[in-house]
């Protein structure tokens, strides 16, 4: 009786929800993970941090030559890479690499600790394969457990990526649900990665003081937590010690034994995060999660406006370039640049780090800018190189012309607008161009004239002109070639739209009350309230107002910071307009200007639409001065309550149920809760569905807020301070962002019958933000060997996207990336170079997973594909 009296005691001091098969003698184990969270920004410049981290590095390696128990982790191949080339030849180079081989020391397998909802999907394989294949080939180990400290929000794509990157495992530090801890977290294709999370923070062993001195407090301290841990999970306890740039100490190595003799219901250990998972995946009976985490630092784009466009533009150049150079390497035109795109990517990827306006103030903030610029610079170098290595190919029909190759990245057919440059020159003395002089004409390689508006001309030796015209039917990651030609006099095509301008009507009757203007063409009838510059869209096709009442205006704060703090004071402030004109109405488009200011802030707006195309597209100018503390936003009301939205994210597209179950903000550098709920990251589109119809937004901006009467565009967020307290001559300063400027916001309107999948809205997201491509060539003399039009690439399938293109990285092939969009299996056949092609299947660090070829390209429900081409070079 004595025996069972001791028995029922101990297991009540079991943690509770344990399964009963768990409640038993043994003790729980705890794993105590050393690691430093190794920002680039946040701690000073990139320079320093990554000098800070060779002293943690080489702090870890002295205490693993005093401990043998001793473990530690390296978060970011960044910092590995550094410490190897910033000490080549040393004795300390040598002993990091026997460590890690040793297990003792692990390496995660990412390049730098990215956002995963802001980038681009593509971006985040990148990460994953550099970062793994620089462990692979610099330690000779292979990375297991991706530790992602500090990042909050995540992509529901991600366990996918992991797993077809050979990563099983996961460290989650924010936004999980804090009823589990251990659990498969699953994408919507079916792929799983075992998961540790916890509201405590990667810095819990920080917390819990395990590099001090420990007393009966401590204890205590330490007992509550784990039991309060141990209660979500049978599985066992992840402690991570480290947070930004710390660096470990002896304490934390001889307190595990002191904690082992303190702490009798518990197994303490040193570990490395594979070692902690090799155990962990034994446990039974684990839950799954499925869902997107949406970011709770989503207000940073507003006040980061100058610092996170560049990188989407940097990546998109990136993934253009690959498209072309590689299209360029399989005709045998040129070499492939594949280390000078390496090289820019690790550029970017650096750039994107998690961290702003850090210790590393304005050299910091300068530095990632200008990581994003040379990806941008160089990278559309190599890309203008591998387009006019196409160009010059292709052949001239007609005697006299000026041809204008126009490229398409995406891989569709689509119609689109297009801005082009070409120089006209004569025959032997380049000024002699009398006959364009005279008048031109824009016809394609049929002759078939098409519409186009002289924008403007410049002159010196000869002319150049900038025209604007509307592409048809460009194929898809191909071209078609425009051509303009002289003419004896003008073509006369009809305007873009009929108007009726309110202020016709100001000198027959000036003693009236304002009106509206009224902007019709073949798919929309826009009203713009004159007084109010408010807009109504009447989409003629639906039968219905589609937005109501259009308008940027501002929600007032009392002066927040830039990552969570966003106290508003509940009020609206709108847009005062001072005018509305009529900007041009030729046979391409018709511009109409707004012009006004939110709380003395001048914003310009610009409504655009065009001849045969179904799209309105609106360009936001805000003339920025700081000490203004509101969220100015461009407001999409619908006209009925939404009854749900979508948005793209990496590689897909998520909707309000598909939202991780439980997760959201833990911490005080999150926002509340109630904003979270309705941000949303965004991948170029944003679609509301209203009943039978919906409308698509496509923005150049990351930041949207959704709810029932519509969807606000995130353009710029005035604050007061930085969440760096700055001192000068002793007094605090206020660093208030965005810094004065002009920013630009570009969005794009377009809405139809049915859903989001029936209206393609990713396609008119991509398109937006993937705008064709002109290129001049004016070299007739050469013989050609292209035809005017021609497709590279092309797939049957409307619901796969062609995200990469790319030579492979260790062989002679072409590797192709896709993904499925639409949640429904496609099977196409693959056409390169006018060929159907065999292809084999690889991961995304292109090795095989099928020794053999396949001709039918079948792609399951959103499933991220990689295929390598043997091209035959």
């Amino acid at each position: 009786m004595r025996f069972l009296s001791s028995l029922i005691v101990l297991l009540a001091l079991l943690p509770a929800g344990l399964p009963a098969q768990s409640a038993s003698l043994a003790k729980s184990e705890v794993y105590v993970v050393p690691f430093s969270h190794l920002d680039l920004f946040w701690g000073g410049t990139r320079e320093e941090c990554l000098s800070r981290g060779n002293r943690i590095i080489t702090r870890a390696i002295q205490l693993a030559d005093r401990y043998p128990e001793f473990r530690f982790l390296i978060e970011d191949q960044v910092f590995a890479e550094n410490f190897i080339q910033s000490r080549r030849g040393s004795p300390e180079v040598e002993r990091l690499k026997q460590l890690v081989k040793e297990g003792r020391f692990e390496l995660a397998p990412k390049w730098a600790s990215i956002y995963q909802n802001l980038p681009r999907g593509e971006a985040t394989v990148r990460n994953m394969v550099y970062g793994k294949r620089h462990a692979r080939e610099v330690f000779g180990v292979d990375p297991q457990v991706a530790h992602m400290g500090d990042i909050p929000g995540f992509t529901r794509q991600y366990p996918q990526i992991l797993s077809k990157t050979g990563v099983p495992y996961m460290v989650m530090t924010r936004m999980g649900p804090p009823d589990k801890t251990l659990f498969h977290w699953k994408s919507p294709d079916g792929s799983k990665t075992l998961l540790w999370h916890t509201t405590k923070g990667y810095g819990w062993g920080i917390g819990l003081r395990l590099h001090e001195q420990l007393d009966e407090a401590k204890f205590a301290k330490i007992d509550k937590e784990t039991a309060d841990v141990q209660a979500t999970t049978a599985g066992p306890i992840y402690i991570g010690w480290g947070t930004d740039l710390w660096s470990a100490n002896d304490l934390l190595v001889t307190n595990v034994g002191v904690l082992n003799q303190r702490l009798a219901t518990r197994n303490f250990r040193l570990a490395t995060p594979v070692e902690y998972f090799r155990n962990a995946s034994k446990t039974p009976g684990l839950p799954e999660l499925t869902g997107e985490i949406p970011s709770s630092w989503a207000n940073l784009i507003g006040s980061l406006t100058r610092i996170w466009p560049p990188m989407m533009a940097a990546t998109d150049t990136l993934l253009n370039a690959e498209k072309f150079a590689a299209i360029n390497y399989a005709l045998d035109y040129a070499d492939y640049p594949g280390a000078e795109l390496e090289r820019l990517w690790k550029s970017v990827l650096e750039g994107m780090d998690h961290n702003n306006y850090g210790q590393g103030g304005d050299i910091g903030d300068e530095g990632k800018v200008q990581l994003a610029e040379v990806a941008s610079l160089d990278g559309g170098r190599i890309l203008r190189d591998s387009l006019r290595n196409i160009a010059e190919r292709v052949e001239h029909p007609f005697p006299v012309s000026s041809p204008i190759v126009i490229f398409n990245p995406l891989s569709w057919k689509r119609d689109d607008v297009v801005k082009a440059h070409i120089t006209l020159y004569g025959d032997i003395a380049a000024g002699h161009i009398a006959d364009y002089k005279k008048a031109m004409r824009l016809v394609d390689a049929k002759g078939n004239q098409v519409p186009f508006e002289l924008e403007q001309y410049s002159e010196n030796i000869s002319r150049a002109v900038e025209v604007v015209f509307i592409a048809r039917d460009v194929p898809s990651l191909g071209y078609k070639t425009y051509y303009l030609t002289p003419a004896e006099k003008p073509d006369s095509f009809p305007a873009a739209s009929q108007l009726k301008l309110d202020f016709d009507n100001d000198v027959k009757q000036p003693r009236r009350v304002w009106g509206a203007h009224e902007i019709e063409n073949e798919f929309y009838t826009v009203t713009i309230d004159r007084p109010t510059g408010r807009v109504e869209v009447f989409d003629k096709e639906v039968g219905r107002v589609v937005v109501k009442d259009m308008e940027v205006a501002a929600a007032e704060e009392r002066g927040g910071n830039t990552l969570a703090i966003e106290p508003q004071t509940g009020r609206t402030i709108l847009n005062v307009v001072s005018s509305t004109e009529l900007e041009e109405n030729g046979p391409v488009r018709t511009i109409m200007r707004i012009t006004g200011d939110v709380a003395g802030v001048p914003v310009t707006q610009r409504l655009i639409l065009y001849q045969g195309l179904k799209r309105i597209d609106v360009e936001n100018t805000i003339d920025w001065k700081p000490g203004r503390f509101m969220k100015i936003e461009q407001i999409f009301p619908t006209p009925e309550r939404i009854a749900d939205t979508r948005v793209g994210v990496p590689f897909g597209s998520a909707g309000a149920a598909d939202i991780m179950p439980n997760s959201g903000p833990h911490f005080r550098d999150e926002v509340p809760r109630e904003i979270w709920q309705n941000w949303r990251q965004v991948q170029d589109w944003v679609f509301a569905s209203v009943g039978d119809w919906g409308l698509t937004v496509s923005g150049d901006h990351q930041f949207f807020t959704v709810s029932e009467n519509g969807v606000r565009g995130g353009m710029l967020r005035g604050t007061r301070f930085n969440p760096v307290n700055v001192v000068r001559d002793g007094k605090t300063v206020l660093i208030q962002q965005p810094v004065a400027g002009s920013y630009v916001y570009r969005y794009s309107l377009t809405s139809g019958r049915g859903d989001w999948s029936t209206t393609l809205s990713w396609r008119s997201g991509m398109a937006f933000n993937t705008p064709l491509i002109p290129v001049s060539a004016v070299d007739e003399l050469s013989k050609k060997s292209l035809p005017p039009e021609r497709s590279f690439c092309s797939i049957d399938a409307d619901n796969l996207v062609v995200s990469a293109l790319k030579k492979g990285d260790r062989d002679g092939s072409v590797v192709m990336r896709l993904f499925e969009i639409r949640g429904s299996a496609a099977q196409t056949p693959l056409r390169f170079l006018d060929e159907t092609r065999r292809f084999r299947t690889v991961n995304m660090l292109e090795e095989e997973s099928a020794a053999t070829d396949e001709q039918a390209l079948r792609v399951q429900p959103y499933e991220i594909r990689t295929i390598r081409l043997n091209v035959g070079r």
